[in-house]
């Protein structure tokens, strides 16, 4: 099996939806907890946005990774894979959490002092560094504290798989073959007895060191749904079919979950959640097989740096955020502005000091530096 474009490029979009979440949460009309609030622009339109994009980003961002990471481990064995997983998401996530999430909450505390604390300049920035030296949580970097659970977990089963005399493999190929209604539906029907055994309708914030038990559920679940598709392809192939369909249906659920809330019973909307949620990562796989499964250089470039983006996005667009607090810089404009400045800081960086160095070697493997035409 060649290299599966589209699931680069889905693991790309996940990423980079997190800029654009993280860019507009300031400008909802509902304040988010322990985020700024900019009061001279806000809309509605941002509040469903920001909610029809987080149901769905991060369990299509688990799928994928349990998709490769059973990709990994059947091309190239469980050490290879250990060694990878070391050098790409555990050291990262250590140094993340020791430099890149202290400087990333650093205008978080500065907001702080400044606009909550009524601090001067001078002392809202010796706040915000003594601050930086606390423990503060995982931030932006819990997806890649859960992702060595899951990992952990994957090779511990599959390794007693391996040694068992009953085929596993042989049955499991035969379960997951084309993706029906049927399966969607028993999909959206576990989804549904999870989100409302915790009475939740996606996991609430949490950054913590002490693993989430709706965490591991909630995420663990589509990390198995991304494994058991890469065991039989068929499953794959079988979601372009109804990729539009299932998109569609997905946006229009959250589009009237969205307006009229108090229209569906409270336990109902669980199951509404399930339902959307699953059209939505479902649909969007269907629809980047289909259409972004061709080589492109393009998106094979967006997808290398879009982990690095991801991991520094967060300390530019919140200093920017504060910054163009109370500015002349009219409102409409700045969220737009926070994207655009993001996008050009992070992927400038990437290019020049990541993608050919040690740094690029360690989040998505080594890429030569084209030569120069004589």
């Amino acid at each position: 099996m060649g290299r599966i474009n589209g699931f680069d490029a889905l693991r790309a979009i996940a990423m980079w939806l997190g800029v654009v979440l993280h860019a507009l949460i300031v400008y909802k009309s509902v304040p988010e907890p322990n985020w700024p609030h900019d009061d001279s622009f806000n809309s509605e339109f941002l509040d469903w946005l920001y909610q029809y994009i987080h149901v769905f980003r991060m369990p299509l961002f688990f799928l994928v990774a349990g998709f490769f990471a059973r990709l990994v481990i059947t091309r190239s064995g469980i050490k290879y894979f250990r060694i990878q997983r070391t050098k790409r998401i555990l050291i990262p996530f250590i140094i993340g959490v020791i430099v890149i999430v202290p400087v990333s909450l650093f205008p978080f505390h500065f907001y702080n002092g400044f606009y909550n604390g009524n601090l001067s300049i001078g002392q809202s920035l010796r706040h915000a560094v003594s601050q930086m030296l606390n423990w503060n949580g995982l931030l932006h970097l819990w997806f890649l504290y859960y992702l060595l659970f899951f990992y952990i977990i994957a090779v511990i089963i599959y390794a007693f798989v391996r040694k068992s005399d009953f085929n596993f493999s042989l049955i499991l190929q035969k379960s997951f073959g084309k993706i029906s209604l049927t399966k969607i539906f028993i999909a959206v029907l576990v989804l549904y007895l999870l989100l409302f055994g915790f009475k939740v309708f996606t996991p609430p914030v949490y950054t913590g060191i002490k693993p989430n038990i709706i965490y591991l559920l909630y995420y663990g679940f589509f990390f198995t749904l991304g494994w058991l598709m890469q065991i039989n392809m068929n499953s794959v192939n079988s979601l372009t079919r109804f990729g539009w369909w299932l998109f569609i249906a997905g946006s229009a659920l959250s589009v009237l979950r969205f307006l009229e809330p108090e229209f569906i019973d409270i336990a109902f909307q669980y199951f509404f959640v399930a339902l959307e949620t699953i059209c939505l990562v479902a649909g969007l796989t269907g629809i980047f097989i289909k259409h972004c499964n061709l080589e492109s250089k393009l998106w094979r470039y967006f997808s290398d740096a879009s982990y690095w983006v991801y991991l520094i996005h967060i300390s530019i667009v919140v200093t920017l955020q504060v910054l163009m607090l109370y500015s002349v810089i009219p409102g409409w404009f700045r969220m737009p502005l926070v994207i655009i400045v993001t996008f050009a800081i992070t992927m400038i960086t990437y290019h020049y000091f990541v993608r050919y160095t040690i740094i690029g070697e360690f989040l998505h493997g080594k890429r030569i530096r084209p030569s120069k035409p004589r």
